[in-house]
């Protein structure tokens, strides 16, 4: 099938679909929709990632906006693809950057949607400053748990350093929401803050107002993490008094 049309259909998008279920695994099928439990398993037809970022830039290099318009995003591999064709587009300029990210929400409905698909978004890095502003207005304020979890994922990717980590701090310390992924998802930021800015992430909890099931993970993934110095895990260890509880 030839991914790089210039004028995707209805048909042409059916075929794509065929293409995916022909590279099925079944094996990968069962292990990775079991660690994806908010997706039902039957929408998944089995194709590993690298495959799958393959066809997103096969596409890409086509009309990737005319597949986006006809994609169905039925199935957990086409809602990957779509967002790997998202981040690989070339917006026109930030309006229409913010309006093909913001397209993809819709179809992020677990962590690995949202995890690969805040990875691939690169035109953030041209544009940090206005997009920081749109992540604090449009995503981390909602009810919705997914875009939040996009909203600290993208902190993550993009926002660890000197110039933004007080704030990306503050903004993840008043993230409310009980909600399993986006909880991992301030523990993970956290945790990555502490090797990436060392100083302002400990000084930070100190003080910090996360629930403690939330403190105590960020806690646990920074002595995990190679990362980290066997100094700071040290320290890190001495907060144990939050930890037992």
């Amino acid at each position: 099938m030839n991914l790089r049309t210039d004028n995707w259909t209805d048909g042409s998008y059916s075929e794509f679909v065929e293409l995916l279920k022909s590279l099925a695994d079944a094996e990968y099928k069962k292990f990775h929709s079991s660690l994806v439990p908010t997706d039902d398993s039957d929408s998944f037809i089995g194709v590993r990632m690298p495959k799958m970022r393959e066809l997103g830039k096969e596409i890409s290099k086509g009309n990737p906006r005319s597949f986006l318009a006809v994609c169905k995003c039925g199935y957990y591999e086409e809602k990957m693809v779509r967002g790997i064709v998202v981040g690989l587009i070339k917006p026109k300029d930030f309006g229409d950057f913010t309006a093909l990210a913001d397209s993809q929400l819709p179809f992020i409905c677990n962590w690995a949607l949202c995890d690969c698909f805040c990875s691939g978004l690169k035109y953030v890095k041209k544009c940090r400053a206005e997009f920081f502003e749109h992540i604090k207005s449009r995503y981390l304020n909602s009810a919705n748990p997914w875009k939040v979890r996009v909203a600290l994922v993208l902190m993550l990717n993009y926002y660890l350093d000197d110039e933004y980590i007080d704030e990306v701090l503050r903004l993840t310390d008043g993230v409310s929401l009980d909600h399993y992924y986006v909880k991992m998802a301030q523990a993970w930021l956290i945790a990555t803050a502490v090797a990436k800015c060392r100083e302002q992430t400990l000084d930070y909890l100190k003080h910090a107002n996360i629930p403690d099931d939330t403190f105590n993970k960020a806690v646990q993934k920074s002595v995990e993490s190679f990362r980290v110095d066997d100094e700071t895990k040290a320290y890190l260890k001495t907060l144990k008094k939050r930890i037992d509880k």
